[in-house]
């Protein structure tokens, strides 16, 4: 694993659904983290805590409420509801600030009002600005992409064109430039990024071959040559366990861990940086999710893959992930090291999930102690909010003031 290089980054990331009038649904809320090139983020919580919805979001199935994803060091989403509610903040507290000198003539209240107006006009014109660029980033992520991959493209063969005598030679360099000209014209940023759905059966075109369905992103991908499209899906079936044969077959004639095999090999066959992996083997029976899980280890380890695995079983996250964020309710409430937050659990629902893990040792379960979370017992936010911390290297929590100064107590006492 590469530590160095952040391959995504997800700041402040909000996506809220209406769900009548005047109402809305915070699936996800401000959540932050980012991945690094090379490791396996494991992305945790029980049902309906948005952990489904924050990956489909970064992937950009949904258009995020607010906050910004840059994947490769380019934003890749970005939405613009911060930007809106700065500005209705602004007008507010211009009123709020300007009533008391409203109506009247002399200079010194003059003044104020102008100096209130200046105040309130320079923060609305760096959030319009922020929010044009947001608008900007979000519509033409992948057309920027493609400009970029172009240049690359003519700066690596420029000096090799123009060392170049054999006019025979050049012509086949030349040739070779412009094919590849013309698929980076056609590549899409988000082409690096593949997701593998949570229902191996749902996901796949039950109308299309195997071969159809694992194609598919290369044709789309600009890509013409048909033996070397057959090549690259019988590489990919043979890399998830699958033989040549099973290409010409339909998805209804395979076990589920078959077509969640069939849905790897799809996302994978593009090369990608990034796998979003969507609870993958939770439709899955339990003697087939360790061969899926083992096949993913071995992908990330032979492609060089980074994923996201999204999951609600923290055996298997413990075992596949470096890093954990537990989400409860659409918010990250803390982010660790798996090794650090099995060992050290400090938020009290994470403490609460990890009581509820069964384990095959009959005196373990007879004394085990599920432990119950009571938010509303165990936080008091009526005075402070809270934020995202860093108690400890690595180790980031959700808490207030008050909470951060217990949780660095119990940290400290771990230590002596």
């Amino acid at each position: 694993m590469d530590n160095g290089e952040v391959l995504l980054k997800v700041e402040d990331l909000c996506q809220y659904f209406k769900i009548g009038p005047g109402n809305e649904l915070k699936a996800v809320d401000h959540v932050s983290f980012d991945i690094k090139k090379g490791e396996v983020f494991g992305l945790v919580g029980e049902s309906g805590c948005g952990k489904t919805t924050t990956g489909r979001s970064i992937i950009r199935l949904y258009d995020i409420t607010s906050g910004s994803v840059y994947f490769k060091g380019q934003r890749i989403c970005a939405g613009v509801r911060s930007y809106k509610d700065a500005i209705k903040q602004a007008c507010l507290d211009y009123e709020t600030k300007a009533a008391p000198y409203k109506g009247k003539q002399d200079e010194e209240s003059l003044q104020a009002i102008a100096r209130l107006k200046a105040e309130r006009d320079e923060i609305l014109l760096d959030q319009k600005a922020k929010m044009q660029a947001a608008r900007y980033d979000h519509k033409n992520c992948n057309k920027l992409y493609a400009q970029e991959q172009v240049k690359k493209i003519e700066a690596e063969y420029a000096p090799l064109l123009a060392a170049e005598t054999d006019e025979e030679k050049k012509a086949a360099l030349l040739k070779e430039k412009n094919e590849k000209v013309r698929l980076a014209k056609k590549d899409r940023i988000m082409n690096s990024m593949q997701m593998i759905f949570q229902d191996p059966i749902a996901s796949l075109n039950p109308r299309m071959t195997v071969r159809e369905i694992i194609a598919e992103g290369l044709i789309i991908r600009g890509i013409k040559d048909k033996k070397y499209i057959d090549e690259q899906v019988y590489r990919v079936l043979n890399l998830v366990g699958l033989v040549e044969e099973h290409a010409g077959r339909y998805p209804h004639e395979f076990s589920g861990g078959q077509r969640q095999r069939i849905g790897i090999a799809r996302s994978i066959i593009l090369n990608p940086d990034l796998i979003i992996a969507d609870e993958p083997i939770s439709a899955l029976d339990v003697s087939i999710q360790a061969q899926v899980i083992n096949l993913l280890n071995g992908l990330r380890e032979q492609l060089g893959l980074t994923i996201l695995f999204i999951a609600h079983d923290l055996s298997v996250v413990k075992y596949f992930s470096d890093r954990i964020g537990v989400m409860y309710y659409g918010k990250m409430v803390e982010l660790a090291p798996s090794d650090e937050l099995f060992d050290h659990p400090l938020h009290p629902y994470t403490k609460s999930l990890l009581s509820a893990i069964p384990l095959p040792d009959p005196e373990y379960e007879r004394g085990r102690k599920r432990i119950t979370y009571n938010p509303l017992a165990e936080h008091d936010y009526s005075v402070q909010q809270p934020t995202m911390r860093e108690v400890k290297p690595g180790h980031f929590i959700l808490c207030n003031d008050a909470e951060f100064a217990k949780y660095t107590e119990e940290v400290n006492k771990v230590k002596a």
